[in-house]
């Protein structure tokens, strides 16, 4: 057997450059399972830089279309850009490009029903992450923002306002952080001295409550917790989930790509809860449908593999799962 070629520091650089806003993760993996009409219509809830995006409008015909979500103006921006000469074809331009949360896909497009997949990658893009101003990141001193769009509050003003209690319901919660108590007592004792600002007062904070061994860990926790809390997160993807299934067609696909255990405990939740089962198919086959359930195609979820970590080390986290709609 011929041993597989390994990627050249060119290859990667190219690679790099195609996706200079963000690296897609699972691009090929997730395609495959998602695009399985070229005439379809499907949904890209995350759109980001735009790297699934342009994976599945390479694999639609003149025919097929897709509406792709982003709430952050800076990815509907720059994918204006780099999906000009798409959109410069008006009406017959397969791609929109809407400013919105995923969870309006379901409204926005109800209207026409009939789509044959959507794709939620749930991730910061790395755009997100490394730029400084937006507040996602304890490695940067930036202003506690942590919003994906303008509306809603931000991490500062939930960080004044929520009582102690609530504040250590967001880090056990949203972070599953094991020093919560400790973390709020602390903040509810700082912010009487002074005012939460910037990301390193939030960051200084805990590494004061926090064991030196374990300081890493629970920044990120921290970070991550009340990032979903100020984005609602975790509401979003429940609701989206549950409202898709009515504008989806009969084997459309629902691929989800998650990075830690609360949305992927929601999604597999949820797949399990609308699972077909054999008995069902069974003594139903005889009915209308009527009723939208769930074949889950992937009884584990599917993880990047080792080249892929390798050349984009945010992706070691990532964990896809997939599901078929079929009406009953």
């Amino acid at each position: 057997m011929a041993k597989k070629k390994k990627k050249s520091v060119s290859d990667l650089n190219l690679e790099r450059s195609e996706y200079e806003y963000h690296l897609p993760v699972m691009l090929s993996k997730a395609c495959d399972f998602l695009v399985k009409k070229p005439d379809g219509k499907y949904i890209d809830g995350t759109l980001g830089g735009g790297g699934h995006s342009g994976e599945i409008l390479r694999r639609l015909s003149p025919r097929g279309s897709l509406y792709s979500f982003d709430k952050d103006e800076q990815a509907i921006s720059f994918c204006r850009e780099k999906f000009w000469g798409e959109l410069q074809r008006g009406e017959e331009s397969r791609l929109r490009l809407i400013n919105e949360c995923f969870s309006k896909a379901c409204s926005i497009t109800g209207v026409e029903g009939g789509f044959d997949g959507i794709l939620l990658d749930l991730g910061l893009s790395s755009r997100q992450l490394d730029e400084s101003r937006r507040g996602f990141s304890y490695r940067k001193d930036s202003s506690l923002d942590m919003r994906f769009g303008p509306d809603g509050k931000t991490a500062e003003e939930i960080l004044h306002a929520a009582k102690e209690e609530e504040i250590i319901a967001i880090l056990r919660d949203y972070g599953e952080e094991p020093f919560a108590h400790r973390i709020a007592r602390r903040i509810m004792l700082q912010r009487r001295a002074f005012p939460f600002k910037t990301t390193f007062a939030l960051r200084s904070v805990v590494e004061e409550s926090v064991p030196e061994q374990h300081r890493s860990k629970s920044l990120s926790r921290v970070f991550q917790a009340f990032r979903i809390a100020v984005n609602n997160e975790l509401e979003v993807l429940y609701d989206t989930l549950h409202n898709c299934l009515p504008i989806m067609s009969d084997g459309a696909k629902i691929v989800v790509i998650s990075y830690h255990s609360l949305e992927d405990r929601i999604v597999k939740s949820f797949f399990k809860e609308r699972a077909v089962k054999k008995a069902q198919i069974k003594s139903d086959s005889d009915l209308t449908k009527s009723v939208p359930l769930l074949k889950i195609l992937t009884p584990k979820p599917v993880l990047p593999d080792d080249d892929e970590i390798a050349r984009n080390p945010r992706a070691r986290s990532a964990k896809m799962r997939v599901a078929e709609v079929v009406f009953f």
